[in-house]
């Protein structure tokens, strides 16, 4: 969750600089925008690449852009990024890997340029030459300021919670005696969250090691979230 509201806030803090190239109509930035958004379109194509089992639907819709914006950039292309970007995060929400995980960390900047291409793309479509903003008043500014800082506060203290939540989680699965007993015969041993089970409102935890590329599991654990009671799902 924190990675993707770090991206929230860095789109939040781009995307007011894209005010001023709203304005321009001229060739010259029209050019430099469809390069700079046909570029980070090959980004996106290339980092989900990196997970394409998970993301073949995000894959596939990318690849239909690029193609349809090599014969010409349109209203079209713009729409079908905007419903990517609604395809990668609806997957994203159902993977649950370390953050270190390299697919991770492709599919979370795949998020990030997705976004911004939805920015780029809606300067790339605009037709107002003379675009104007009325001018806010100062009180008006302040509080939507703090609006969206409070919003983002928010995110994060539920990010952090949510993490720690995992974490204890984990910890305590890793402190039983006979997963501590395991840890000592396999040194190799894993102890790793595999899912929350929104249904059950619980975390369940995965004991095991990988052999020969194998998973060889020990047992799984589930940890029920309001009640903190860990049952072994492996009698």
């Amino acid at each position: 969750m924190i990675p993707y509201t770090i991206i929230l806030i860095a789109v939040l803090i781009i995307s007011p600089f894209a005010i001023g190239l709203a304005e321009k109509q001229d060739k010259r930035t029209k050019s430099r925008l469809k390069n700079i958004f046909l570029f980070l379109l090959l980004a996106q194509i290339a980092l989900a690449s990196y997970n394409w089992q998970l993301l073949l639907l995000f894959l596939a819709i990318s690849l239909l852009q690029f193609v349809l914006f090599l014969k010409k950039p349109s209203q079209t292309v713009v729409v079908i990024n905007f419903i990517n970007t609604l395809v990668l995060f609806i997957t994203m929400a159902r993977l649950d890997r370390p953050i270190g995980n390299l697919n991770n960390l492709a599919a979370i900047a795949a998020a990030f340029v997705v976004l911004i291409n939805n920015v780029l793309g809606l300067l790339l479509i605009n037709r107002e030459k003379k675009l104007r903003l009325t001018s806010v008043p100062v009180n008006v500014k302040l509080l939507l300021a703090a609006f969206i800082t409070l919003i983002i506060a928010a995110l994060l203290a539920f990010s952090l919670a949510k993490s720690g939540a995992k974490a204890k989680a984990i910890a305590t699965v890793s402190a039983l005696p006979e997963v501590q007993e395991y840890l000592r015969t396999v040194p190799a041993g894993i102890v790793a969250l595999d899912h929350e089970d929104k249904e059950t409102n619980s975390f369940v935890i995965h004991v095991y090691e990988v052999i020969d590329n194998h998973t060889a599991t020990f047992n799984w654990y589930e940890i029920n979230q309001d009640t903190g009671t860990v049952s072994a799902l492996i009698p």
